[in-house]
């Protein structure tokens, strides 16, 4: 999949390294890292973007259009990683929790 610069159409990259990894999220030259674990229970994996405060000081780019990125991110994890599960989004801390559909 290409880059997009439309807003909240960028490219989701994820690595894995043992029990955890990074995701990364750009939009032409810019990107926000973020990391991810995984979980227990009927938590698959937890992805961490960094809070909505943060990003006002080092994403001022994207601060915009959180909601829609941390929407695609989410969107794109489930696809590339964990199909047939869903994501459960806290926007202002940044949070994406994978889960186990019921």
């Amino acid at each position: 999949m290409g880059e997009m610069n439309s807003r909240g159409e960028g490219r989701v990259t994820i690595t894995e390294q043992g029990r955890s990894g990074t995701v990364i999220y750009g939009e032409g030259d810019e990107r926000i890292s973020g990391w991810w674990e995984f979980g227990g229970g009927d938590t698959l994996a937890i992805v961490h973007m960094g809070s909505a405060s943060e990003w006002v000081q080092a994403h001022p780019w994207a601060a915009d259009h959180r909601s829609a990125i941390l929407h695609r991110i989410a969107d794109e994890v489930v696809r590339q990683k964990a199909a047939g599960r869903f994501a459960e989004i806290d926007e202002e801390g940044g949070w994406i929790t994978i889960r186990q559909a019921t």
